[in-house]
């Protein structure tokens, strides 16, 4: 039987008055908030990358055990750049994903791990197929 172990979803981002910012999920995990280029910590479109490539890599992972290669398996690694769009309003046009499959598999079996963790991956399903944002009334 699986045990499945849930974790809250919500996070949260603070910004003060000279600009120090961070980002702390209920869960506990947290990051500082770059509030400009030169600062120290994510920006926000960082933050999105990160969560597309750590998304993926886990994708990989269910995804090889979906297949029955795990002992073949050794790591994977995945970039994400963004492309900010070149009119408004300001959001980003596309995401370029770069995976480095370690392990014994040929080309054909690296494309289908690739294939199959894009059809796992919930943030990268919710970006191409866009979810609605809604302000609620926060809880006091």
């Amino acid at each position: 039987m699986v045990n499945i172990v849930t974790r809250p979803t919500t996070v949260g981002a603070s910004l003060d008055q000279v600009g120090a910012g961070s980002v702390l999920a209920q869960s506990g995990a947290g990051a500082k908030l770059a509030n400009l280029a030169s600062d120290e910590g994510f920006t926000p479109l960082e933050l999105m990358d990160a969560a597309l490539a750590g998304c993926l890599v886990l994708s990989v992972r269910i995804a090889v055990r979906k297949l029955g290669w795990q002992e073949r398996f050794t790591s994977v690694n995945v970039d994400v750049t963004h492309e900010k769009a070149p009119d408004g309003p300001s959001r980003v046009a596309g995401f370029a994903c770069s995976f480095r499959i370690e392990g014994e598999f040929s080309p054909a079996e690296r494309q289908e791990l690739i294939a199959e963790a894009h059809e796992i991956c919930t943030v990268g399903n919710t970006f191409e197929h866009g979810a609605i944002v809604r302000d609620v009334t926060p809880v006091m």
